[in-house]
């Protein structure tokens, strides 16, 4: 073979390793992310903040996150199958919203190559797989402080309340946080919850509303997605009528859902997080823990809105100190559930 032939084999072979070179990240790059629910996205409440997540994320990062789908009102019994249709119609990012979704997480795993990538969100770090399975821990207590501080201070009572979709541990936490803020603002507060035993139930979510209304509790604090848009119209109904009551929502602002009936909300931004763990597994880094969503990075209070000239400067002032404590540590927030 002539030393011309041979340089040219050479030249071809080099561009080949290049052009592989060039495209390979690129495809390594794409990914679909495959959502499973266990309620709607219409709720506006946790099915709905991870949506807002990806419109977010697929702007900032198009040429990774190229498309979703999800899938709502998923049973545990039926995530598993519900899965692996994900997967087979090509998402490779699947999203399981919620704790319950962890052993169809973990069955799915086991199933399918390695290009699969899973989060758990409200999972634990004992659920993290190296390099296949990651979780977002969630510790809502240090904001949900911040909003009873507020609730103590706009109640004229004193009483404050809340009424909820289902009892778990991290509902638990935001309670405690809650309770004690308020306590906080005012020692004499007290606090009364009820669980309506559902997270897309609003004629549920009114009735217990109304409920506590009647006991005299003036300010209610709603974790209950669908649930929640009963608690809403509860307090509108009581605002129409002259009632001095007011509502605090979570997971999205939902002071959309009823403009100058929201206080204020207790909002989730997963959007930086979920970044994360898409530049993760690019790098090949994925499946190492240590995602958390808290006071500081991911949760804050909305806006008030046209509230804010009913709350006294005092009282902003307050939430600004106390939420630097908490962030640095010097305060720690009663949970039932220890970080």
């Amino acid at each position: 073979m002539s030393l011309k032939m041979r340089k040219m084999i050479i030249m071809v072979a080099v561009a080949c390793l290049l052009f592989i070179g060039a495209v390979a990240p690129s495809f390594a790059l794409e990914l679909k992310v495959g959502l499973i629910l266990p309620g709607t996205v219409t709720d506006f409440g946790w099915d709905y903040a991870p949506i807002i997540a990806l419109n977010e994320i697929e702007a900032k990062m198009a040429n990774v996150v190229v498309n979703h789908r999800y899938a709502e009102i998923v049973s545990p019994a039926d995530a598993e199958g519900v899965i692996m249709d994900l997967v087979a119609s090509g998402y490779n990012w699947i999203w399981a919203w919620g704790f319950q979704y962890k052993d169809a997480v973990n069955a799915v795993s086991k199933k399918v190559g390695k290009d699969i990538f899973f989060t758990i969100n409200e999972g634990i770090q004992s659920d993290v797989v190296s390099g296949r399975i990651d979780v977002i821990e969630e510790y809502p207590e240090g904001t949900s402080y911040l909003a009873g501080i507020i609730a103590g201070a706009v109640s004229k009572k004193g009483k404050v309340g809340g009424v909820h979709g289902m009892a778990n541990v991290v509902m638990e936490m935001a309670e405690a946080g809650f309770e004690a803020g308020a306590k906080a603002y005012n020692p004499l507060a007290t606090y009364k919850q009820i669980y309506v035993g559902a997270w897309g139930d609003p004629e549920g979510g009114r009735r217990a509303a109304e409920i506590l209304l009647k006991t005299g509790i003036d300010v209610i604090f709603c974790i209950g997605d669908g649930t929640s848009l009963g608690v809403i119209e509860a307090i509108k109904q009581a605002r129409t009528q002259g009632e001095d009551v007011h509502y605090i929502g979570c997971y999205v602002d939902q002071s959309m859902l009823a403009p100058g009936n929201v206080l204020t909300s207790v909002k989730y931004d997963y959007s930086d997080i979920l970044m994360q763990q898409a530049q993760d597994i690019i790098k090949g880094q994925f499946g190492k823990g240590g995602y958390t969503i808290e006071l500081g990075n991911g949760i804050e209070l909305a806006p008030f809105y046209n509230f804010d000239g009913q709350i006294p400067e005092k009282v902003k002032e307050m939430v600004t100190q106390v939420r630097r404590q908490i962030i640095s540590g010097t305060l720690k927030v009663p949970s039932k559930f220890q970080k």
